[in-house]
């Protein structure tokens, strides 16, 4: 019987057995264990009261003025050629995308045109504010006899420098593009 269990065979084959017991063992655990996580528990959170809805509207009154003076001058200065000196100073390095002040100052710059001259309004409407970024949709409607359309553009402005020396660049500008969708198919 000695001779039996010393064999290499008999080794081996006591080995094997003992992993594949091991394997089912382990695998058996992890299958039956119950799960913390509420992405795959199926037993609902109990909760005896709703959670309050914590989206605030924000309004041109939450706006710091400061910001609202900077998006109109950007407005007249960059995307109407008016000012590209006073344009430099309000645009963000990010709007600027590497541009040298010289090529700005020609007025070749990475800012949708729209004719200053021609702009009869323009009306703002928040869609973020933070402390630091704000979003804003500008609508800007030109004056009778010019043949440019309204268009709305989305401007962003960033804060840089806290307190009394906080002031605010304009990082973002472009076009809202809207693709019109038919009611229905067409006959």
């Amino acid at each position: 019987m000695k001779e039996l269990f010393s064999s290499t065979w008999v080794g081996r084959a006591v080995t094997a057995v003992s992993a594949i017991i091991l394997v089912v063992g382990a695998a058996t655990v992890v299958a039956t264990r119950p799960s913390d996580s509420p992405a795959t528990n199926t037993v609902p959170y109990a909760r005896d009261y709703e959670l309050p809805v914590t989206t605030e509207t924000q309004t041109l009154n939450d706006l710091p003025q400061a910001a609202r003076r900077v998006a109109g001058e950007f407005i007249l200065a960059a995307a109407g050629r008016e000012d590209m000196e006073r344009a430099w100073r309000i645009t963000h390095s990010n709007l600027k995308q590497g541009i040298s002040k010289k090529e700005w100052l020609t007025g070749n710059i990475p800012v949708q045109y729209y004719p200053s001259d021609a702009i009869a309004t323009a009306t703002f409407s928040v869609d973020e504010l933070t402390p630091s970024v704000i979003f804003l949709k500008v609508l800007v409607l030109p004056k009778k006899g010019f043949k440019v359309k309204p268009q709305v553009f989305a401007i962003g402005l960033s804060a840089t420098g806290r307190g009394a020396k906080k002031s605010w660049l304009v990082h973002y500008w472009a076009p809202v593009v809207s693709i019109p969708v038919p009611a229905g198919p067409e006959d």
